[in-house]
C-alpha cells in the first residue's frame, strides 16, 4: 500500500482510450476519497495525451492519519477505478490558516505561527517610463524605440519570465527567507503580445503574437508550467497566493485590448461603453460570463487545492479602483457592493469545494468595509494607501504606522501587496517601512515593481540599478526574520501599543504583549519612554544583524535612546513571560 504524509499530495493518474472531441468539456472525473473519519470527494482535471491515452489526475491532501480508500466517478468506464493508501504523520506545517486565537496573525496546521517575509506582487511586466542604465554584460534586448543599454520601470513588451527565470526568482527569496510571494501572471494583461505561452494564458494559446485565445481549451503548458513551479516553491517553504481572478487588467483600455477574456482576443466578455470590462467583470447576471469563470475557476482549484502552499487571493485591486476619485481611471467607479457579490460567489464556490479550509481573499478590497469585513475575506490584501505627502520620508513611515493601525480593527491578517513605487532603489527606506509594517501588526509587500522578473539570471531589478548582487533590501529582510526566530519574539501574542510610549515625535513604534514582550522601532533614533516589568534588554541594528549589546531592565518607567539617528530595534523581555 502507498504512502503519502498528512496534509501532502496524492495524486491518481487515470487514462482511457476513447477519443473525445475537447476533453476538457467532454468528461467529468472526481474521485470520492474516504478516511478513518471523513469522507470528501474532489474534483479531477484533464492533463492531456500520454502513451496515445488521454489523462485525466485527481489531487487530494489526506487531512488525517491512518488508512484511506478512494473510488473515482466518470461517465467513461476506463477512467473509473478503485485505490487506497494509508496516511502517515506530517512532514510539513502544513498550510496556513487564521489564528482561532489571536486573528491578526496566521498560524499553520500543526498549531505554530509562521513570521511572514512577503515579497508582494511580482512580476509586473508592463509599460511606463523610468530609465536606468543597464550593465555592459547583459544580453537584454531593448524594445523596439527603445535605445540599447536602458531598462525602463515600465515597457508593455518585456520579455516574459522562463520557468527557469521564476525558478532563479523563488532561490533568490528563499535564500533570503522570503516565504510570500502574491502572483498577479494569471491575467495581468499590460503586454501587447505573448513571448512564452508557457507563462501567458490559463487558455490554450492560438496566437501569441496578438493575444488571441481558444476559451473552450486550457493551456497545459501554462498548468503543467504552475506544477513545477508551486512544487518548487513549496520545496523551499514559500507559499504562494494565486490572484485566480486579477481584475486590475480590465479596468484600462490599453489593457483591455490584450485581456484574454475579452471577446476580441477569443474570450468571451463584452466591453462596456468605456471600451473596458470593468463592470462586465463583476456581472453575475451574465449567465455566459458565469460559465466559463466557473470551468477556469473549477480547473485551477482541481489542480493546486490539494497544495498546502497555495492560498487563494482571488482578485486584486478591485477595492482600490472602485473609489477612485479623479481623472486617472473615472471608469472605475462602482458600488463596492457589486465586486464584493463577485468575490463573494466565488469565494463560496471554492469553499463548496474546499475539504482542506484553505485561505480565501478578495484581494485589494482597499479600505472598502463592506468588502474587508466579509466573512469570505479570511485575511486582508490590500497596499500602500499612498495618502501622505511625498516630499519627506518621515511622512511615508508615519502613515504607514497609522494604516497598521487602522486595519489591525479589522481583526484579521493584513498582507501589502506593494508599497509606493516612490521607494524603487530606495532601500533604506524600504528597510524601514518592513520594521515599521512589524511593529503596526502586518505584513509589508515591496515597492511598487515594473520590469522583468529575471535578467541574465539576476533579478530585473539588479540590472535596471546596475547592482552588484541582490538588491540589499533582501539581506535586510532576511535579517529581519532571524532575528524574529533567533530571539524567539512571540510576535503573534502581541499587537500596535504606540499608546503605552511617551516619546517627543510620533516616530517612535511599538509591538507589544502588556507585561510579557515589547519590541520598538525606532526608525530615524530618538527617544521614548515606556513603563516595563523587571527584564531583559536588547538594541539590535537592523542594517547589519549585530546585537548593540543586551541590559538587564528593573520594573518601572524607563527612558530609552537609540545609539544615533539611524534605524535601531530594541527588544525587551519581562522575567515573568510565558
Amino acid at each position: 500500500m502507498s504512502k503519502i504524509a498528512k496534509w501532502e499530495v496524492f495524486e491518481a493518474t487515470l487514462s482511457t482510450s476513447a477519443e473525445y472531441q475537447n476533453p476538457f468539456l467532454d468528461v467529468d472525473a472526481r474521485a470520492v476519497f474516504s478516511g478513518p473519519s471523513e469522507d470528501h470527494r474532489v474534483d479531477g482535471f484533464y492533463d492531456g495525451v500520454e502513451g496515445g491515452r488521454h489523462v485525466w489526475r485527481v489531487r487530494f491532501a489526506p487531512t488525517e492519519e491512518g488508512a484511506w480508500t478512494y473510488r473515482t466517478e466518470a461517465g467513461d468506464p476506463e477512467l473509473i477505478t478503485t485505490g487506497e493508501f494509508t496516511c502517515t504523520p506530517a512532514i510539513s506545517a502544513g498550510a496556513i490558516q487564521v489564528s482561532r486565537t489571536f486573528g491578526n496573525w496566521f498560524q499553520r496546521q500543526d498549531g505554530s505561527y509562521p513570521f511572514i517575509a512577503n515579497d508582494g506582487w511580482y512580476p509586473h511586466v508592463a509599460n511606463r517610463s523610468r530609465k536606468a542604465n543597464v550593465a555592459a554584460a547583459t544580453t537584454y534586448q531593448p524594445p523596439p524605440g527603445k535605445r540599447d543599454g536602458e531598462l525602463a520601470f515600465e515597457d508593455v513588451d518585456f520579455q516574459q519570465p522562463s520557468e527557469s527565470d521564476w525558478l532563479t526568482y523563488l532561490d533568490i527569496l528563499a535564500e533570503h527567507k522570503i516565504n510570500l510571494i502574491i502572483d498577479i501572471g494569471q491575467l495581468y494583461a499590460r503586454q501587447s503580445t505573448i513571448t512564452d505561452t508557457s507563462f501567458r494564458w490559463p487558455w490554450k494559446v492560438i496566437d501569441p503574437a496578438t493575444n488571441k485565445i481558444d476559451k473552450d481549451r486550457f493551456n497545459l503548458d501554462f498548468y503543467q508550467r504552475h506544477d513545477r513551479q508551486l512544487r518548487y516553491a513549496k520545496e523551499k517553504g514559500i507559499f504562494f497566493a494565486l490572484e485566480l481572478l486579477y481584475d486590475n487588467s480590465v479596468v484600462r483600455p490599453r489593457e483591455w485590448d490584450h485581456h484574454p477574456v475579452n471577446v476580441a482576443n477569443g474570450g468571451w466578455l463584452e466591453g462596456n461603453e468605456a471600451g473596458v470590462g470593468w463592470n462586465a467583470m463583476f456581472d453575475l447576471a451574465n449567465a455566459t460570463h458565469v460559465e466559463h469563470t466557473r470551468r477556469y475557476v473549477r480547473y485551477t482549484w482541481a489542480r493546486y487545492g490539494a497544495f498546502w502552499n497555495v492560498i487563494w487571493s482571488l482578485g486584486s485591486e478591485n477595492g482600490n479602483l472602485a473609489k477612485i476619485n479623479d481623472e486617472r481611471l473615472p471608469q472605475a467607479f462602482i458600488d463596492p457592493a457589486i465586486p464584493a457579490a463577485w468575490y463573494s460567489y466565488w469565494a463560496d464556490y471554492l469553499n463548496r469545494r474546499d475539504p482542506y479550509g484553505r485561505l480565501k481573499s478578495f484581494g485589494d478590497a482597499g479600505r472598502q468595509e463592506l468588502m474587508v469585513t466579509s466573512a469570505y475575506n479570511n485575511f486582508i490584501v490590500t497596499q500602500d494607501p499612498r495618502n501622505y505627502p511625498k516630499d519627506d520620508q518621515r511622512d511615508w513611515y508615519r502613515a504607514m504606522n497609522a494604516f497598521g493601525e487602522l486595519m489591525w480593527k479589522f481583526g484579521r491578517p493584513v498582507v501589502i501587496g506593494e508599497m509606493t513605487a516612490g521607494n524603487n532603489g530606495r532601500y533604506d527606506a524600504e528597510r524601514r517601512l518592513y520594521w515599521i509594517a512589524l511593529t503596526a501588526g502586518y505584513a509589508m509587500g515591496r515597492c511598487d515593481r515594473h520590469y522583468p522578473t529575471v535578467v541574465d539570471g539576476q533579478l530585473g531589478e539588479t540590472v535596471k540599478f546596475g547592482l552588484a548582487g541582490v538588491p540589499p533590501i533582501y539581506a535586510d529582510i532576511r535579517r529581519q526574520v532571524e532575528f524574529v526566530e533567533s530571539r524567539g519574539v512571540r510576535f503573534w501574542r502581541m499587537r500596535p501599543n504606540d499608546r503605552l510610549l511617551d516619546t517627543a515625535d510620533d516616530l517612535v513604534y511599538c509591538l507589544a504583549a502588556e507585561d510579557e514582550e515589547y519590541l520598538l522601532y525606532f526608525p530615524c533614533g530618538g527617544t521614548a519612554s515606556l513603563a516595563t516589568p523587571a527584564g531583559r534588554a536588547e538594541w539590535f541594528n537592523p542594517r547589519t544583524g549585530e546585537s548593540h549589546g543586551t541590559f538587564e531592565l528593573p520594573a518601572g518607567r524607563q527612558e530609552f535612546s537609540a545609539p544615533d539617528e539611524e534605524d535601531w530595534v530594541l527588544h525587551l523581555l519581562s522575567h515573568n513571560a510565558p
